[in-house]
C-alpha cells in the first residue's frame, strides 16, 4: 500500500542554440523517472525565459540544462528564488556555468549545480530526484496522534505552548508538510476498539513466525501491539496519510492505550507508510525525505556518546528490518522486552555492520538540517534501555561538543554515506547544513 499517488511534474529548460539536445535528454530523463511528468522547454533567447518563467511560476522548482555559454540568459531561471538544479555541459555550457552557478550560490539562492562532459549521466541526473522529493514533501500528510491536551496546545498558542505550536507550524511553512492531529480518545473509539481479537492474532501470529526467536513472555501485549497497527492504518488509509506518528510513550503511561507501535513501525514500512517513534514531528520529516530521496526507511534514534573509544550508541525499541530500502525483510528480528523489562513488544533488529551510515537532525527554528556520518559495528541488546542498540564509529568527541541540541535529541540513522544528498536537499530548501562531526 502506497498511499501518495499523485504524479511529480517537473519543468526543464534547456538552455541551448539546438533543439536536438531534446532527443538526448528527454528519453534519459525519462528512463530514470517513469514516475515524473517533465515539461520540456528549450531556452535560446530572452523571449524563451520570459515564457518559460510565465509558464511555470507555479511549478515546485526548475531542472535547467546548461548547453550554451551566453553569460546571463539562465540568470533569470536561477535568482527565481525557486529550488533549482542546474546540469552543465563541461565544455558548451562552462561559461555560463562559472559566470551564474556561483552567483547565485554567493546571493543565496537555492540552487545546486553539477558540471559534467556526460548531462545523462546517472551521477549527474540523480539530481533530479531532489526536485521530486521538495514536491512530494508538499503533498504529504503526517498523522499525529495525541493526547487530548497536548492537541489543544498543538492548536492555540498559549505561553506554555509556543514551542508545541511552533513544531508543527515550522514544518508545515518550511517543507509543505501537512500535519493533521488526532485526539486519541477518537482514535480508541473509531479504530483501536473496532479492530477485533481473530484479526489481530493472525497479525500477531505472523510477526511471532517471522521472528528468530520470542523472548517477551506477554503473548497479549503482541496481539495488542497487531491491533494497534491495524487501527492506525486505517486510519492512514481514511486519512490519505503518509505517514503516522503516536506520542507512544505518553499515551501508554497515562492510561489511554494499553498498546505499544513498535512492531506495527516495521511492518509498515512494508505497506508504503512511514512510522514515526514517540510523535516527533522533525524526524517524521526527515523519514519523508529519506523514503522520498533514497528509497530507505531511516532508523529514529536516541544517540549515546562514548568519547573514550570514539563510538556512538544509537538505541531505539524498534527498527526497519529493510535498512537497504528492500521490498522483503533483509535484517532479522527478535519480540523483547526493554526499559528494565517494563516495556513489552519490542524489536530486535540485528542491523548490518561494517556499513557507512548517515545521521541526519532538523531544527527548523533555525533553518538548520544537522548531519553526522560513521561506521555501523555491531547491534547489541541492552534490555535497561531500548531494544536495539547499533553500536557505531564515529566522531564521537566532535559530535558532543557539536550536538545541536535545538534538534532534539533524536536523529534519524540512514544505511549509506548520504552527506551530499542531504546537503544539497537541503540547500534547495533554504537551510543550512550543519556537519556535526
Amino acid at each position: 500500500m502506497t498511499v501518495s499517488t499523485n504524479r511529480v511534474r517537473v519543468p526543464v529548460a534547456l538552455v541551448t542554440w539546438s533543439g536536438s539536445w531534446l532527443n538526448v535528454i528527454k528519453p534519459a530523463l525519462e528512463r530514470l523517472y517513469p514516475s515524473i511528468d517533465f515539461a520540456y522547454y528549450v531556452v535560446s533567447n530572452v523571449n524563451d525565459v520570459r515564457d518559460f518563467l510565465a509558464k511555470e511560476s507555479g511549478s515546485v522548482g526548475f531542472l535547467v540544462f546548461q548547453l550554451m555559454s551566453i553569460p546571463g540568459l539562465s540568470r533569470p531561471i536561477i535568482q527565481s528564488g525557486k529550488p533549482t538544479v542546474v546540469i552543465a555541459h563541461a565544455l558548451y555550457g562552462a561559461g555560463e556555468y562559472l559566470y551564474e552557478y556561483p552567483r547565485a550560490k554567493s546571493l543565496g539562492y537555492p540552487v545546486v549545480g553539477y558540471s559534467t562532459m556526460d548531462v545523462t549521466s546517472p551521477s549527474a541526473l540523480r539530481r533530479v530526484r531532489l526536485l521530486e522529493t521538495i514536491a512530494k514533501l508538499r503533498e504529504s500528510k503526517i498523522a499525529f496522534v495525541i493526547g487530548p491536551d497536548v492537541k489543544l496546545l498543538t492548536e492555540l498558542e498559549f505561553p506554555l505552548s509556543v514551542d508545541l505550536l511552533s513544531m508543527f507550524r515550522s514544518i508545515q511553512s518550511l517543507f509543505g508538510v501537512t500535519p493533521v492531529t488526532v485526539d486519541v480518545r477518537d482514535f480508541k473509539s473509531k479504530y483501536y476498539d473496532a479492530v477485533s481479537d481473530s484479526e489481530a492474532s493472525k497479525i500477531a501470529e505472523a510477526w511471532v513466525k517471522a521472528a528468530e526467536a520470542v523472548e517477551d513472555p506477554w503473548r497479549e501485549e503482541i496481539v495488542k501491539s497487531a491491533k494497534l497497527y491495524l487501527a492506525l492504518k486505517a486510519l492512514a488509509r481514511d486519512l490519505n496519510a503518509d505517514a503516522v506518528a503516536v506520542d507512544c510513550i505518553v499515551l501508554r503511561y497515562a492510561g489511554y492505550l494499553d498498546a505499544w507501535p513498535c512492531l506495527g513501525s516495521v511492518q509498515f514500512w512494508y505497506d508504503g507508510i512511514v512510522p514515526v517513534c514517540e510523535a516527533d514531528p522533525y524526524s517524521a520529516v526527515i523519514l519523508l525525505m529519506g523514503k522520498y530521496l533514497l528509497g530507505k526507511p531511516g532508523f529514529i534514534n536516541d544517540p549515546g556518546i562514548d568519547e573514550e573509544h570514539g563510538r556512538l550508541f544509537c538505541y531505539h525499541c524498534t527498527a526497519p528490518t529493510n535498512p537497504h530500502g528492500a521490498s522483503e525483510p533483509e535484517a532479522p528480528y527478535r519480540i523483547v522486552t526493554a526499559h528494565a523489562g517494563t516495556k513489552h513488544a519490542s524489536v530486535h533488529v540485528k542491523l548490518p555492520s561494517n556499513e557507512p551510515i548517515t545521521e541526519v537532525g532538523l531544527n527548523p527554528e533555525e533553518k538548520e538540517l544537522t548531519i553526522h556520518t560513521g561506521t555501523s559495528e555491531e547491534t547489541v541488546y541492552e534490555p535497561t534501555v531500548c531494544a536495539t542498540t547499533l553500536k557505531v564509529k564515529a566522531n564521537a568527541k566532535a559530535i558532543a561538543s557539536k550536538f545541536r541540541w535545538r534538534a532534539g535529541w533524536h536523529r534519524v540513522l540512514f544505511f549509506g554515506n548520504h552527506l551530499e544528498e542531504f546537503r544539497e536537499l537541503a540547500t534547495l530548501l533554504g537551510l543550512k547544513t550543519v556537519i556535526e562531526d
